[in-house]
């Protein structure tokens, strides 16, 4: 782990370096810090994405702390400290470090370059503790949700450039040195905001209170009639519900649901069918190549407990199959507002579903069959820390899930058009569904043989 992180560093001082030179090279009649000033926004906005699934906060023991004559402030002072010293707030400091090294010895000026940085570097400060608050409130988490929501809108409806001025805040900074007070001020809010709401949840008798909580997920009597089928299915559905893991899982799998807006809003994928295909499959898949590829590491806790009951292996997978074509059928509905760029486009989405209900939920729940890393449900931990479950045959089961398709698409579509093509999806899909049985009783022999081998793996710590 020290030799990748001296290594990385290596690199990312290279490219810090070097990305003067190269941008002076591409782009040798524009100034290199006005060039980064158009993309820091959307650097802003994969960072504020990434922190949310993968930064870790500061666990401090506080009840030893509060009856020490210790004073509050400097408790929370200490945790606010301690969170800063977090990777993510590193990158920009040393990529863009020897940037502006570079830049200061090849004539720029030395006042404004450094005082940029500085506007950077806070402004990533920002991010930080908004995550910071987005993980602990979730009225701030509503709010910060609401105030993008309308950003969007702005910017998508109203015609008003809210990205653009954002580069041009940066830009002002560069140009204008003072105006630096800016994102620094707005940083040293954001500090004290965060202490603030830390300093309304310490107190010593916050952990001793009992919690009257709801059970959440309790009454879905609707699938009782389904019968044992019915009883894994809702197991399912708590679990994503009650479990920060799955919740955000599920959640990273509606984004993909907006999947269509980076292909169908530009002219140059309209006339790609391939491509259009490609984003159709995203767009109603998501859950499927989500939570599915994890089928049945999200049950490794009990699975000993379930083979050794006396339920039926076929039922169990049904109910695992089922939940996946639901989620197709879920997606496609909530994928309508596609209709606004026409029928074309609505018709590779619905192809694409036919495809993954079909064919790619069965080719899901057969790549589980090969995934033995086991699944840490009762842990406190961010949704995506354990990268013990990350399994490279899963990684080579997504190929036929995504490659597949666009071969069964692209063979017709090359000698006969695009409907041609849509039909081979649609009628592969169809295919899957009539084989149904067939299909699972193969994947069910599959699953018992190797049986011993992943109830082996799921015990191992």
């Amino acid at each position: 782990m020290g030799f990748l992180a001296l290594f990385f560093l290596a690199v990312f001082l290279f490219v810090g370096g070097g990305l003067f030179f190269v941008l002076r090279k591409i782009f040798p009649q524009q100034d290199p810090i006005s060039l980064i000033n158009k993309f820091l926004v959307y650097y802003y906005g994969v960072d504020l994405l990434i922190r949310y699934f993968f930064q870790t906060l500061p666990v401090t023991d506080v009840k030893v702390l509060l009856i020490q004559p210790i004073f509050k402030k400097t408790i929370i002072r200490g945790v606010s400290l301690r969170s800063i010293v977090s990777v993510f707030n590193f990158v920009p400091l040393i990529v863009l470090f020897p940037f502006c090294v570079v830049f200061s010895l090849e004539g720029g000026n030395p006042l404004s370059v450094w005082l940029w940085l500085f506007a950077v570097l806070c402004t990533s400060g920002i991010n930080h503790f908004t995550t910071f608050l987005v993980n602990k409130s979730r009225g701030f988490a509503m709010i910060l949700v609401f105030v993008l929501g309308v950003g969007i809108s702005l910017e998508k409806v109203f015609n008003i450039e809210l990205l653009y001025f954002f580069g041009q805040g940066f830009e002002a900074i560069y140009q204008n040195p003072t105006w630096a007070l800016a994102p620094f001020s707005l940083f040293v809010f954001s500090w004290k905001m965060t202490e603030r709401f830390l300093q309304k949840e310490l107190y010593l008798d916050k952990g001793l209170e009992i919690k009257k909580e709801r059970i959440i997920g309790s009454q879905l009597d609707f699938f009782d009639r389904w019968g044992i089928i019915g009883l894994f299915i809702k197991n399912d559905i708590r679990l994503i519900i009650r479990n920060v893991r799955a919740r955000q899982v599920v959640l990273m799998a509606s984004v993909f649901l907006f999947y269509g807006l980076i292909f169908f809003t530009q002219e140059i994928y309209l006339n790609q069918p391939v491509m259009m295909v490609f984003a159709g499959l995203f767009i109603t898949g998501g859950f499927m190549l989500t939570y599915g590829q994890y089928v049945p590491a999200w049950d490794s806790e009990y699975y000993s407990l379930l083979m050794c009951q006396n339920l039926s292996y076929k039922k169990y997978l049904n109910s695992k199959l089922y939940l996946m074509m639901f989620s197709v059928l879920l997606s496609l509905l909530f994928s309508l507002p596609y209709l606004y760029f026409g029928t074309k486009v609505m018709l590779v989405i619905l192809a694409g579903a036919v495809f993954n209900f079909g064919l790619g939920t069965f080719i899901t729940l057969f790549s589980g069959a090969f995934n033995s890393s086991p699944i840490k449900l009762n842990i406190k931990a961010k949704a995506f820390e354990n990268t013990q479950n990350f399994n490279f045959t899963q990684l080579l089961f997504t190929l036929p899930k995504l490659v597949l398709p666009l071969f069964v698409f692209y063979l017709p579509y090359r000698f006969m058009g695009l409907n041609a093509g849509l039909f081979g999806l649609v009628f592969s899909g169809f295919l899957g569904v009539a084989l149904k049985n067939q299909l699972l009783n193969t994947i069910e022999k599959i699953y018992k043989q190797k049986k011993h081998e992943t109830l082996s793996s799921f015990k191992k710590t």
